[in-house]
């Protein structure tokens, strides 16, 4: 398989991590895949017209785009229950949490767009504030109520740490460990296991 992303993407590094825990790493090459608004890739954009990351290719040529479709595939491949949970209500809490670091990496991803991509001159600062005011909102309910931790990961817990450590590497500004210090003492431990540290942006 052939997995299309960047590490510097919270959406593929959860992708890749997921792929890892699931033991299926050394059946996935990844090909590092740049996409910018303004700028097509329009080779990418042959194997997916949305030019998204991340994209999975399967053996036979079929191309799976956005990383919930994915995640899915990689679980249902190997037969894995535990990362989504797999029935009653334990499955609705992890796609919940999933949804919402999921949402609030969103928010990250185009607050960064908005700063970084976007004239200076036709930037939208309530905009942006708003989307960093969703990204606190979301961290807050998690110090309050962070995904399990002990054992086997979750696609919830993945997306969560990525998150975390997304808005630590692209607004380090933010200082997100000082306003959720049960979050950053969360983080720790999952953070140190291998699958992050192959994958840690940078």
């Amino acid at each position: 398989m052939k997995l299309y992303s960047v590490t510097m993407s919270p959406f593929g590094r959860t992708v890749a991590i997921v792929a890892d825990e699931l033991g299926l790493t050394e059946d996935i090459e990844a090909v590092a895949t740049v996409v910018k608004p303004t700028a097509p890739n329009l080779e990418f954009q042959a194997k997916n017209p949305l030019r998204k990351i991340p994209a999975l290719e399967t053996e036979d040529g079929l191309v799976l785009v956005d990383s919930v479709l994915i995640v899915e595939y990689l679980c249902a491949r190997v037969g894995d229950t535990r990362m989504l949970g797999r029935g009653g209500p334990e499955e609705w809490r992890i796609r919940t949490q999933y949804a919402l670091a999921r949402g609030a990496a969103e928010c990250a991803v185009g607050a960064r767009y908005e700063t970084f991509v976007r004239p200076a001159d036709k930037q939208w600062d309530a905009w942006e504030a708003d989307q960093m005011d969703k990204i606190g909102a979301t961290l807050a309910s998690f110090e309050a109520s962070p995904p399990a931790s002990g054992g086997s990961l979750t696609v919830a817990t993945i997306a969560l740490a990525c998150l975390l450590e997304y808005l630590g590497f692209r607004f380090p500004d933010l200082g997100w460990e000082t306003k959720y210090p049960g979050l950053a003492a969360w983080l720790k431990p999952i953070a140190a296991r291998p699958s992050f540290v192959a994958t840690k942006p940078t």
